[in-house]
């Protein structure tokens, strides 16, 4: 009997049907570029536009990234996805475990991967069974499995905001984030002007090299430079100087984090602007758990290891840092998180057992927010493709790029050229399909915490 004819083609079968299908839904959602669609989701523009290409089935949490980018109807793409896996399936073509996306872990004695409905009742404060009560107990030891990144995504489409003009812009990021949108702002009306930075540095009696630290807003603004600099760059109406000289004086603002300033390093107070003001966090750690998911005590066992001399009074001073920083993920408007985590940093007993079993409740808590995300890269997946602890940043405002955070001994890197960012996307893309699912990952830390 022929073989059916290659589903991977991109010139036929049902890949490129339903590659074909995703063309059209962006041409009906007005053509958006694939780094707009990339603003609105959590996956690097060539990640998406491969999609469309049709060289191979896309996973179902791409897709969906793709469709909801498009305003389309998610629910009814769904449908089209497992029809198109199962056709795959059938005719032995490459399916959706083989495109990053892997289903539960089935049940001993469930063929087929079907995981009954465990006894006992769930927890109130999550309505889902396999939930973990404050006392560290369990309901059941089995999650209901779930799409991957349904969170993420379902937290995405009612945060976009990709078309607010930047002067309607509400940032919680404090001066860090102002000073980078008025700097994006002036520059883009230098160069509209046709101005060169050296002769808007002579108009405010500075050199060309400040009037680069202005405009990527390393420095502070003088509000009467920025109003020199408006009158030069031909903004004279009052109506449309107002806000960018508003602007100009909230950048000068301290942060909240401004009075834990005697225990914090200078040269992170910029992460925390920017941590502050992000829509999308993703983040990976191969020795310890995420800093915006550790417990109390976890984190203080953290942070005495990290300055053995401090006093105890700064050490908790440090412990209040960061929860306020965890506080932002149960509030309105919080960020959606998705931490990929190898299981080195829960098999390392940081504190002690009962401080391991804490952190291990705590995490499966914190997963269990709609805006939180876990994935877990186990031993048995081998090697992984990078070994240092990297997070990326993204922000809904258009002025603002993706930024990479990395952090060294004594001081911390921030990466936003395009390359840079593309990289550490496609890494993360790496590493979530390497990854168990959201899912297994939760069936994971609940069978680890029976455990401990």
């Amino acid at each position: 009997m022929p073989r059916p004819e290659n589903p991977l083609d991109p010139e036929s079968g049902p890949v490129a049907a339903f590659a074909v299908a995703l063309r059209e839904l962006r041409t009906s959602a007005g053509a958006p570029s694939y780094r707009a669609m990339s603003k609105r989701s959590y996956y690097g523009f060539t990640t998406l536009a491969e999609a469309a290409a049709g060289r191979r089935f896309p996973s179902w949490e791409i897709t969906r990234a793709y469709v909801a980018a498009c305003d389309g109807d998610v629910h009814g793409w769904e449908r089209r996805w497992t029809e198109t896996a199962s056709l795959l399936r059938r005719t032995g073509d490459t399916g959706p475990e083989e495109s990053g996306e892997r289903p539960p872990p089935p049940a001993p004695g469930h063929p087929g991967g079907a995981i009954p409905e465990q006894a006992g009742r769930p927890s109130p404060a999550s309505g889902r069974p396999g939930a973990v009560t404050a006392g560290g107990t369990t309901t059941a030891t089995r999650p209901v499995p779930s799409p991957p990144h349904d969170k993420l995504v379902a937290t995405a489409e009612t945060a976009r905001a990709d078309d607010r003009p930047w002067t309607s812009f509400q940032s919680r990021g404090g001066p860090t984030v102002r000073r980078i949108l008025l700097g994006a702002q002036l520059r883009r009306l230098r160069e509209r002007r046709g101005i060169s930075a050296e002769d808007a540095g002579y108009e405010i009696r500075a050199s060309h090299s400040k009037i680069s630290r202005m405009e990527l807003g390393r420095v502070g603004f003088k509000e009467r430079d920025v109003a020199d600099l408006l009158t030069l760059y031909g903004v004279v109406e009052t109506g449309d100087r107002a806000p960018l000289l508003e602007l100009a004086r909230e950048a000068n603002f301290p942060g909240w984090w401004h009075r834990f300033g005697d225990v914090l390093p200078t040269w992170f107070e910029t992460y925390l602007g920017l941590e502050e003001a992000a829509s999308v966090v993703r983040a990976y750690e191969p020795q310890l758990v995420p800093e915006l998911l550790q417990s109390e005590d976890y984190t203080r066992a953290v942070i005495r290891l990290g300055t053995p001399n401090a006093p105890a009074e700064d050490v908790e001073r440090r412990v209040r840092l960061r929860t306020r920083r965890q506080e932002r993920l149960a509030e309105p408007g919080a960020p959606t998180l998705w931490a990929i985590v190898d299981e080195t940093a829960l098999r390392r007993p940081i504190g002690g057992r009962e401080v391991m079993r804490g952190q291990l409740v705590h995490l499966v808590q914190m997963a269990d927010l709609l805006n939180v995300t876990v994935q877990i890269v186990p031993f048995v997946r081998g090697a992984v493709p990078v070994s240092n602890a990297f997070t990326i940043l993204r922000f809904s405002e258009t002025d603002l790029p993706d930024v990479v955070y990395l952090e060294q001994l004594t001081s911390g890197m921030y990466l936003d050229k395009e390359g840079d960012v593309d990289a550490y996307l496609a890494m993360m893309n790496t590493l979530s399909s390497v990854a168990m699912s959201p899912a297994e990952s939760l069936y994971f830390l609940r069978s680890l915490l029976d455990r401990t």
